[in-house]
């Protein structure tokens, strides 16, 4: 016959099981937490990782054109009348401007004003002032009276209903310029404006800045380098946005350094310009005498 367990085994059993209850539960909660820790570290590098690329990426010097100083663009008297690409004024460390003539050396008269005009295609004042000043502008560059200098900048993206059409057409003009057709830029300009969004409305599509871009003039199949390290087309930089940090830096430069405000905005010889733009012959005077001129 089984002898029955004293109420002291009894009590001995129920510690020994509540222990081993414990031993596990304590051996489950460890585990739980290394899983836990080891989730969090992941994240934790995966976090850092991302932030790491983030800051390298934003740290990065943003690739110039080929053929821009500074988000700029210059032209100066051509060897058959038009104009012809001339070395921009200014310092960029990371420009290739070495096919470039300088304005001396296209035929821009000595002491010849440099006249130079940030825009922004969603402008509408922008708009105006090509209107009004455009051919003039072109007719003194050729003369070799003034060089011509042009910078598009992206401050007005808010208004084509998140299309950013400001930036887009900024990077377009790089991906151009980076592909050696800056003959055709003036017209570019000039039908860009002629096409001009409303304000408020939706920017043009990546098709409809191609159908612009082709009535100008420009080959979309050119070769640009985007990156030191990576070949596409102008149409590849147009549907990725090659250039956009770099529209985006030399945008910022010019709200800081350069004195931007708001656009159209024109400085002649590095001031901004007090006169009347709007008035075409008195813009054009200015011009002249501010050359030596008159």
């Amino acid at each position: 016959m089984a002898k029955n367990p004293s109420a002291e085994d009894r009590r001995a059993n129920a510690r020994e099981k509540a222990r081993q209850i414990a031993a596990a539960q304590a051996q489950k909660e460890k585990r739980a937490k290394a899983i836990l820790y080891g989730g969090i570290a992941v994240v934790v590098i995966a976090v850092i990782a991302v932030v790491g690329t983030l800051v390298w990426q934003s740290s990065r010097p943003a690739p110039a054109p080929v053929g821009m100083v500074s988000g700029t663009v210059a032209f100066g008297p051509g060897e058959d009348e038009g104009l012809q690409a001339v070395l921009p004024e200014g310092e960029d460390e990371n420009a290739d401007v070495s096919a470039l003539p300088t304005p001396a050396d296209a035929g821009a008269q000595d002491g010849a004003a440099v006249v130079k005009v940030y825009l922004d295609f969603q402008c509408p004042g922008c708009q105006a002032f090509e209107d009004t000043n455009a051919e003039t502008l072109k007719r003194l560059a050729e003369e070799g009276s003034i060089v011509l200098e042009y910078e598009p900048v992206a401050i007005l993206d808010r208004y084509s209903s998140g299309n950013e059409y400001s930036t887009r057409t900024a990077n377009m003009i790089a991906c151009v310029a980076d592909s050696g057709q800056h003959a055709v830029l003036p017209d570019l300009f000039a039908d860009l404006f002629a096409q001009q969004p409303e304000e408020g409305g939706e920017g043009r599509s990546d098709e409809e800045l191609m159908a612009v871009a082709e009535g100008a003039g420009v080959d979309l199949d050119a070769a640009v380098t985007v990156d030191d390290e990576e070949i596409a087309t102008v149409r590849d930089c147009m549907t990725g946005l090659g250039f956009d940090r770099y529209v985006e830096r030399t945008t910022q430069d010019a709200l800081g350094d350069e004195g931007l405000e708001g656009t159209p905005y024109v400085k002649v010889n590095g001031d901004a310009y007090e006169g009347d733009w709007s008035n075409r012959e008195a813009f054009a005077a200015d011009l002249i005498r501010m050359s030596g001129q008159g």
